[in-house]
């Protein structure tokens, strides 16, 4: 089923908002951190689709269990315009595989 991010009310719609003005474009670094934490947001929403299973840990309080993914996804990306866009993408997947496509 398809997600789509700005049929729902969230942060995500203001960070798509600076994206798409011509004036806020202009800056680059925000450009740049938008793209980021679209990123992070979209990583989220990914996550939700993920298959986890449910593991016990030992903590200072006991034995809790916890769900955790199977696998990791493999984050690929366009050299350039998809690193901010990547990068949100790695600092939820943190350690998931990555690939580049250079053009």
């Amino acid at each position: 089923m398809a997600f789509i991010l700005d049929q729902t009310k969230s942060i995500a719609n203001h960070f798509l908002a600076e994206l798409r003005d011509a004036q806020i474009q202009q800056d680059s670094m925000r450009f740049r951190r938008n793209m980021e934490r679209l990123g992070e947001i979209f990583a989220y929403e990914i996550s939700k689709t993920m298959r986890f299973t449910e593991r016990e840990f030992e903590t200072s309080l006991g034995t809790a269990s916890v769900q955790v993914m199977n696998e990791l996804p493999v984050l690929a990306t366009i050299l350039r315009a998809g690193l901010p866009l990547h990068q949100g993408l790695l600092n939820y997947f943190d350690r998931a595989d990555s690939a580049f496509i250079s053009a």
